[in-house]
């Protein structure tokens, strides 16, 4: 069901950048995009280093645990160009009985919340 790679599912990414492999799932679900015009949302995200993963995000003033990591991905992209290099890591997550997709930017260092998925 994976496209582009392989996937890695309850499995953590390694250091200060949070990675996985293989590539997105489609956009399914109610909630869609968080942020304000269907842009992501930046999210304050609690790291845990010994477990290597995403443990707690806050969003909308509301801090949710993560249950569970269910997938994770990496977007790298127009690293040739000098302009419009994209290099992201993806957290499917389970939190507070919903889905949600992380994202963190490896460029900037910055988490967002890309879609609520239910």
């Amino acid at each position: 069901m994976s496209r582009g790679g392989a996937t890695t599912s309850d499995k953590r990414g390694t250091g200060d950048d949070p990675s996985g492999g293989g590539g997105p799932r489609g956009r399914a679900g109610r909630g869609g995009k968080p942020g304000p015009n269907g842009r992501a949302a930046p999210v304050v995200v609690s790291w845990d280093e010994r477990q290597r993963r995403p443990v707690t995000f806050v969003w909308r003033r509301r801090r949710y645990r993560i249950e569970r990591v269910l997938e994770t991905w990496v977007i790298e992209t127009g690293w040739w160009k000098d302009d419009g290099h994209v290099s992201r890591s993806y957290w499917r997550v389970r939190a507070e009985g919903c889905v949600f997709d992380l994202r963190y930017d490896r460029l900037t260092k910055t988490w967002a919340l890309e879609q609520a998925l239910n």
